[in-house]
């Protein structure tokens, strides 16, 4: 999918949606009134439709949106006969469960085209080294929880001697281990390193639940994404004046 957008990107030279849909034969509609967006075919030419009174930002997200539901062969769906009408973009969050698949495809691909790598990485400090450690010990404290549950499915009813040291000795790594990680999210929290995730999307200039659909495209991706959000201290417990 994501590829997809990528070659289609690089085969117009540009990144805005009505050069790439004019370099791939996509027809681009003006639309009035309360329809966003529309994506169709006549025949074998695919279309698409923006409404007019788009600003920048929502004629790039929404005109992505659109030529996703075309690079992704939606429109010759049979749920796309007759036109498929977007009163609007991005209407539901990246983890619900009643939004149809071709929408949240279409929000990923959107998102992921939009929003750059770079912005992310630097927005959520992904690169810094306080970052890179506690991905590390997450990943560790992974694979000693895997390690552990295997033990435990290998032991029967009277494991050995040998087998009950070993799921002892991966039971305290594992605690030491969760106990480096809290510390690490601690020492976050005190570097004022964690935000939320509205403050991170509003450094983007974007709405936070674009960027939440970034962040998963981006996990999709192999980026160790973390998807809990760790809210500041006085975020959490804001001061009272007395």
């Amino acid at each position: 999918m994501f590829q997809t957008a990528k070659k289609a990107i690089k085969a117009a030279g540009s990144k805005d949606p009505r050069d790439v849909a004019e370099h791939f034969g996509i027809l681009v509609v003006d639309l009035h009134g309360s329809i966003a967006g529309y994506a169709t075919r006549y025949s074998t030419l695919p279309v698409i439709g923006l409404n007019v009174h788009l600003d920048d930002l929502w004629y790039h997200f929404g005109g992505w949106h659109e030529l996703a539901h075309v690079f992704l062969g939606d429109i010759y769906a049979q749920g796309f006969r007759g036109g498929h009408r977007d009163g609007g973009f991005f209407q539901q969050d990246v983890d619900s469960q009643t939004i149809p698949r071709h929408e949240l495809r279409a929000n990923l691909l959107s998102a992921n085209v939009n929003i750059e790598d770079a912005h992310v990485l630097e927005v959520t400090n992904y690169n810094s080294r306080m970052m890179q450690d506690y991905r590390g010990v997450k990943a560790n404290l992974e694979k000693l929880s895997f390690a552990y549950q295997q033990l435990c499915f290998s032991a029967n009813t009277s494991p050995s001697e040998l087998l009950k040291a070993r799921m002892h000795e991966l039971r305290g790594k594992i605690r030491g281990t969760r106990d480096t990680l809290g510390d690490l999210e601690a020492e976050m929290i005190s570097a004022n390193r964690c935000k939320t995730f509205q403050e991170m999307a509003c450094e983007l200039g974007v709405p936070e639940r674009i960027f939440r659909y970034k962040l998963e495209a981006m996990r999709l991706r192999g980026y160790d994404i973390d998807p809990q959000e760790l809210e500041r201290y006085d975020a959490m417990f804001p001061a009272v004046s007395t």
